[in-house]
């Protein structure tokens, strides 16, 4: 973190006193103090800002004119979509205003998502259409039913050689799920014999089921194929070194189980590459990158506009405006620029622009160089959150939660009502806090990121007892993010036969394994940044179950 923002600041010391007492004006609806104050300002970049909480306040009836006049002159503007509703909304029949600028984005450089390996190019939309039918299908737990969907020739007649084979792996992951281990086998064999290398994923499927069938040799010869296939991610090459290795450890082959570990510790910071870097006997030791920022740097970054907006808006306070204009700012700057903007954030705790422009970054790698990982201290921010009752869970396990659920945005909300650093259900927070109103009225009091925490923190404190033993790290991420029952009912019904491993592999829910694997990735590499002891590590990297156990 940088130890200082290089002057000239945005706003001198008049305005920014100005500035504090036009929003508060504003906010409280006393329009004329507001105006009398606003003409005495050197700087007017922050007037769209005034005039959104003017115009979308409770005290103020806004004109069609005033709205379409806001959107030609700010529509760059964080809040622009809901000045342009509004807009519609009272047009009549007046000209259209200016939409909204578009959103932009930079692609991430590190979003692979556990074991995966991408989609298919160019699909037609009849592959889509079926392959959404198979989803379907196979979401219910019936992959027979699935098979002989897509044997009817005139679906199998509508898709090329790779498409078919593509919704057959489907099949093939909902028949391992299943239990189905000889058909899960049978079928990915069946597909490996055409496209091995353009649908690595049944390799994947094809050495799991025969591990559980304690075919090790075999497993062994699926994870290693794998492993080396060019169409996957680190987090996938990792899964297929890690487990390749094992299975020749279990089939009694121990001369092969290094080069492959090592294939996979290649990988730097993913799930199995760690522990894959542990089993070899090094400890987890991280490079951090820390990323500066100059006064050269600090001048052109505050050249684009909303760069220039928001650090005048972190002079007054407004905080969460502030992270909202540099969120879209980082499509604008350019890349050279990127580790300066990351060091603004942190210097100004905005964990949330922190990571995203990291993730985009294009230096430094992610991946172990010699032996040791090399990551960019902006992947792994530590905010100043606290929750009220203080931390009775390491701020560590936390930080991971939050990294995954909501990515450090406050104002987190989901499809399904999660909200907030923790993204916590209303319904969950209502049992948490034994409040009703947060399931109801008061959900928006999720938003707070201090409120948030607490609750979040209260809620893992309970959750720690979901398995056995108590603390256990992959169920209780699985609790967390699949819910109590679903783990319950997923230990009664899926044959793991007691490997830790093969439990976050059985698991129906795709999304469910790869948020254990981030969730516990990231709480091993916060507990490294942090300078705390990784036991769990240790214990799984050894084939035992990784347990939580707070710091002293």
């Amino acid at each position: 973190m940088p130890t200082r923002i290089w002057s000239p600041e945005i706003l001198n010391g008049s305005d920014r006193e100005l500035y504090r007492d036009i929003f508060a004006a504003t906010e409280r609806g006393r329009f004329t103090e507001a105006g009398k104050l606003a003409a005495k300002l050197r700087d007017k970049r922050l007037m769209g800002h005034v005039l959104y909480v003017k115009y979308m306040g409770v005290h103020y009836t806004t004109r069609y004119g005033e709205l379409k006049d806001w959107l030609a002159r700010y529509n760059d503007h964080p809040g622009a979509a809901d000045i342009h509703k509004l807009a519609l909304r009272k047009r009549g029949a007046a000209a259209y205003p200016a939409k909204p600028e578009p959103r932009r984005w930079r692609q991430p450089m590190h979003a692979a998502y556990a074991v995966d390996d991408g989609a298919i190019e160019n699909p037609s939309a009849r592959f889509r259409e079926i392959d959404r039918e198979v989803r379907r299908m196979v979401s219910s737990g019936t992959a027979d039913k699935a098979q002989a969907y897509i044997r009817r020739s005139n679906i199998r007649g509508a898709l090329t050689s790779l498409e078919f084979d593509k919704v057959r792996e489907r099949i093939v992951a909902s028949y391992y799920l299943e239990g189905e281990n000889e058909k899960a086998y049978a079928l990915a064999s069946d597909i490996l014999q055409t496209h091995g290398s353009g649908v690595p994923l049944a390799n994947w499927y094809a050495g799991l089921a025969a591990w559980r069938m304690e075919n090790y040799a075999t497993a062994a010869g699926h994870f290693e194929r794998l492993s080396g296939s060019p169409r996957i991610s680190e987090w996938t090459k990792a899964a297929g070194g890690f487990w390749a290795a094992r299975s020749w450890l279990a089939a009694g082959r121990p001369e092969k189980v290094a080069p492959l570990l090592e294939r996979a510790a290649d990988t730097g910071a993913t799930f199995y590459g760690i522990l894959a870097t542990r089993q070899l006997g090094r400890a987890l030791h991280i490079d951090w990158v820390e990323p500066r920022i100059d006064e050269a740097s600090f001048r052109a970054l505050t050249e684009t506009d909303q760069v220039a907006r928001a650090v005048a808006l972190m002079q007054i306070g407004k905080r969460d405006l502030a992270r909202e204009e540099l969120i879209r700012a980082h499509a604008l700057i350019d890349p050279s620029l990127d580790q300066a903007m990351i060091a603004l954030a942190a210097f100004y705790d905005l964990p949330a622009v922190e990571l995203q422009v990291a993730n985009a970054a294009y230096v430094p790698p992610s991946g172990a160089q010699h032996g040791r990982i090399v990551l960019n201290a902006g992947l792994f921010p530590v905010p100043d959150y606290k929750p009220s009752t203080g931390y009775k869970v390491d701020p560590a396990l936390l930080f991971a939660f939050m990294r995954q659920e909501s990515k450090f945005r406050p104002d987190a909300t989901s499809w399904a009502g999660a909200r907030g650093l923790m993204q916590i259900m209303p319904a969950t927070a209502s049992h948490i806090a034994q409040d009703r109103s947060l399931a109801r009225d008061n959900k928006d009091k999720l938003l707070d990121p201090t409120f948030n925490i607490t609750l979040g923190q209260d809620y893992l404190t309970e959750l720690m007892g979901s398995g056995e033993p108590h603390g256990n790290l992959f169920m209780l991420t699985t609790a967390y993010n699949g819910g109590p029952g679903n783990l319950n009912r997923w230990l009664a019904s899926m044959d793991f036969k007691g490997d830790p491993f093969l439990f976050i592999e059985s698991i129906p829910a795709a999304e469910t394994r790869g948020y254990i694997e981030r969730v516990v990735t990231n709480y091993w590499i916060y507990s490294e940044r942090l300078g705390q002891p990784v036991g769990s590590l240790d214990a799984s990297a050894s084939g035992a179950w990784p347990v939580y156990k707070p710091v002293r």
